[in-house]
């Protein structure tokens, strides 16, 4: 490193930085720890470029992605509860947004090439907006069957019957993906698509639905159960899951913050202000949990909203239900006690509670 080299560094290191640093704070609503990796981040002839690139590619998105954190108090507790430490460097050569930030044990490390992408701000501020909120993976399949085999299913019929189930559900408003199938006549014939019902006549007997897809268009296919000889399902471990675009995995913060937004649409429909957040020491931090809950949160609101309709039925929500709970459990159920009226959900989708089935829980508990 050459003596303009040096210059530079320390006249950003004594004059920007502190400058910068007071930003950062500002942003997060508390004094954060940073340490910056001085000596990875100089390289030669590019002097000139210190103060705008080291701005711009580490500090800038900090600030951008912690502003957005602290806009509300719950933001705020998240952060002054999570990061503990900064670190800036240039260790890995990492030159992408995406990719430069990671999150651990409450230190957030950015490594980025100093002079590349500079301008590429919006996507570093997003690189750690991601990491921060730590939205949580999918657990992995370790068996692609064993979705298949969690329905318990004992032959034909009962499998039928397990795909029918997922259909209904899907109809009634549960995001679920159909699984595709293939049945196969005694006569060798063979149909594929998705089962939609088993529809039953006098006369005729049992007939299966199949529902297949052709661009923009549906075929419909009736086969009588009498003759059908076997069932292929494509794609087992999709079975009981999520559609593709189904709403994506939401982070903790972000969940809170929906609770916080239907709480008070819950206050207005009410016209009380009982609050709606999850129960106390319930977990909360799987992807599976975070996917059922957000979905619940918005079947419970709409189920309310329902019943309170009635002016009987809203005044006993009133003098009840002094606060509503949420939280993820074996089961859906729902219970009403010591003022506490709670709603929980299994993590599966296959067993989601929609919101006619809450609304025709509701009644009796009040």
């Amino acid at each position: 490193m050459g003596l303009a080299e040096r210059r530079a560094a320390k006249q950003f290191e004594e004059t920007v930085f502190p400058k910068l640093k007071q930003e950062v704070d500002q942003a997060a609503g508390f004094d954060v720890p940073v340490t910056v990796e001085w000596a990875t981040l100089t390289k030669d002839d590019y002097a000139h470029l210190f103060d705008e690139a080291w701005s711009k590619v580490y500090f800038v998105p900090l600030v951008e992605a912690l502003k957005t954190f602290a806009e509300d108090a719950l933001g705020r507790e998240f952060l002054q509860g999570a990061l503990k430490r900064v670190v800036i460097q240039n260790v890995a050569g990492n030159s992408s947004g995406s990719s430069f930030a990671s999150f651990s044990n409450g230190v957030l490390t950015l490594d980025h090439e100093p002079f590349t992408n500079i301008d590429d701000v919006p996507d570093r501020r997003e690189g750690i907006q991601r990491v921060l909120e730590i939205e949580p993976e999918p657990k992995p399949l370790t068996d692609a069957f064993s979705p298949f085999l969690e329905l318990k299913t004992r032959g034909l019929e009962s499998t039928l019957q397990a795909l029918l189930r997922i259909a209904r559900r899907r109809d009634a408003g549960v995001p679920l993906r159909a699984p595709y199938v293939t049945v196969t006549m005694h006569s060798g014939a063979y149909f594929s698509g998705v089962v939609r019902d088993i529809l039953e006549d006098p006369r005729e007997g049992r007939s299966l639905l199949l529902e297949e897809q052709r661009g923009a268009d549906s075929n419909a296919t009736l086969i009588n159960l009498n003759h059908l000889e076997a069932l292929s399902i494509q794609d087992t471990g999709s079975i009981g899951g999520l559609k593709r675009d189904a709403a994506p995995i939401i982070s903790q913060l972000q969940l809170r913050r929906q609770l916080r937004k239907k709480g008070e649409r819950l206050a207005a429909i009410l016209e009380s202000s009982p609050p709606l957040t999850l129960t106390p020491g319930s977990d909360a931090t799987s992807a599976e949990a975070l996917r059922a809950l957000s979905f619940l949160a918005e079947r419970v609101v709409e189920a309310l909203e329902s019943l309170a309709k009635d002016s009987d039925a809203r005044q006993a929500l009133r003098e009840k239900a002094l606060r509503v709970h949420l939280r993820v459990g074996d089961a859906s159920t729902v219970t009403l006690s010591n003022g506490t009226l709670e709603f929980v959900t299994s993590a599966s989708p296959l067993d989601w509670p929609t919101t006619d089935e809450l609304k025709r829980q509701l009644p009796p508990l009040l």
